[in-house]
């Protein structure tokens, strides 16, 4: 990642299984403070995300009695967890603490990494012009309190604060182009609460990423269309141009951020263990 942030965050049936094995019952008395715990353990992920990755890499590593779960949703992470399938699930923080949040008889955090793994919007290496208007875009929220509303609205505090020191209101640019004339189109994969997912109403979508992209939408002058995409395809797609920006939980590392462009941090997260309540 290009910046390491001190984290301030102190944070149903199964649907279509990915991983092999995870039809059977976990033993359900793992006892998992941290990644070293996690041999011969049964291991929650979400498909292609930065949390599969590093687990990826400890079995490459030599932790070759891990037994990864891999998902193509993070419900489904959850969902197996409370049935016991699963030993513990590898996630983002911000998702974690809407697990364990209200869920204290289910859930629990048991362990969050010290290295901070913040989150960015992610455009096409040519859409300079976007980019600038939206980095702008973001450093407006920051400046006129709109991002900490956002944020405590979702979070329940603001998880926003120290990342930017942003003194005086910045100048938008309007030299920018987008996909469609008038719309900022934006790839996430809804699913993913409570940064994007569907309300109640199995409709509307909402999430602290919707409302971001939403006034992101209003500052630049441009209505939003929400594009729904799998997170395994959502760069691919992005590279294609089926829309301008993903603004759907986008951690910054180094080699995103050689093949795309990804804003300044504009939420902290960091990588975390999530196992059942005692």
């Amino acid at each position: 990642m290009r910046k390491k942030i001190c984290l301030v965050l102190v944070l149903a049936l199964c649907i279509a299984l990915m991983a092999s094995g995870c039809g059977k019952k976990s033993s359900g008395s793992a006892q998992i403070d941290s990644p070293a715990d996690f041999a011969g353990n049964s291991i929650a992920v979400q498909v292609d995300t930065t949390a599969d990755i590093s687990l990826t890499e400890m079995i490459e590593g030599g932790d070759t009695t891990i037994k990864p779960a891999r998902y193509e949703k993070v419900t489904q992470c959850f969902q197996d967890l409370e049935l016991g399938r699963v030993d513990a699930v590898y996630v983002d923080s911000v998702v974690a603490g809407y697990y364990t949040a209200g869920e204290a008889d289910k859930f629990k955090l048991a362990w969050l990494s010290p290295e901070g793994e913040p989150l960015g919007i992610c455009l096409k290496k040519e859409s300079e012009a976007l980019a600038a208007a939206i980095e702008a875009g973001i450093d407006t929220m920051f400046f006129d309190g709109t991002m900490a509303e956002i944020a405590t609205k979702h979070f329940g505090e603001d998880f926003t604060a120290g990342l930017r020191n942003v003194t005086a209101a910045p100048a938008i640019p309007t030299n920018f182009t987008t996909k469609e004339a008038g719309v900022l189109m934006v790839g996430l994969e809804v699913g993913y609460p409570p940064m994007e997912y569907k309300a109640d109403n199995g409709v509307d979508n909402v999430g602290f990423d919707i409302d971001v992209a939403e006034r992101l939408g209003e500052l630049l002058g441009l209505s939003v269309e929400f594009v729904d995409t799998s997170w395994d395809g959502i760069f691919f797609a992005l590279e294609k141009g089926e829309y301008d920006a993903i603004i759907s939980s986008v951690s910054i590392t180094p080699e995103r951020q050689a093949k795309y462009f990804l804003t300044e941090p504009y939420v902290s997260n960091a990588l975390c263990i999530v196992v059942q309540a005692d």
